[in-house]
């Protein structure tokens, strides 16, 4: 192969391999309230590589988040982890959260998070830092609903929380 060859071979094949090597690193939360159940109901979608690769750092290394793995235990880890990494607050009150399982989607992993006993909705808030302890450029979309008002939000380790309040 001649020198013109190989350089035009490099140019060529270099910016693809950067262009695979780049990943992003986001979630998306829809947070819905139901008024008839008085409940917050909230689904996220989190990539299953990236959510693997935190809980094998934080945990244990022979985690896995897909079908092969105990799924009872994996619901343990799912619910330890946004217990810690995903606060709702109702009201200017913290409130527990319930986790109520996952399902496992081509790239991502559906977590299903309930929020009860909610009246007289004023304000709500998510604080989610998922995966941002790991991920420096983890982005996280929260996508809030509540009566006829709606409101998306980009959070980042810098702004990492969003608040809803509903007109009066």
């Amino acid at each position: 192969m001649n020198f013109k060859k190989l350089l035009l071979l490099i140019a060529v094949i270099l910016p693809l391999c950067a262009f695979t090597a780049h990943k992003y690193y986001f979630s998306v939360t829809q947070a819905d309230y139901d008024a008839k159940s008085q409940s917050l109901k909230i689904v996220t979608r989190v990539f299953y590589d990236d959510l693997q690769k935190v809980f094998q750092e934080r945990y244990d290394k022979s985690i896995r988040v897909d079908a092969s793995y105990d799924q009872q235990k994996l619901d343990g880890y799912i619910k330890r982890y946004f217990e810690q990494k995903f606060i709702v607050t109702v009201n200017g009150e913290e409130r527990s959260i319930h986790y109520l399982g996952h399902k496992d989607e081509v790239d991502y992993v559906v977590c299903f998070i309930e929020v009860e006993n909610i009246k007289n909705l004023k304000t709500v808030s998510i604080e989610n830092t998922l995966l941002m302890d790991l991920f420096p450029d983890q982005k996280n979309v929260v996508h809030l609903h509540a009566g006829t008002t709606k409101k998306s939000f980009l959070l980042t380790r810098e702004n990492d929380k969003a608040v809803l309040k509903l007109s009066e």
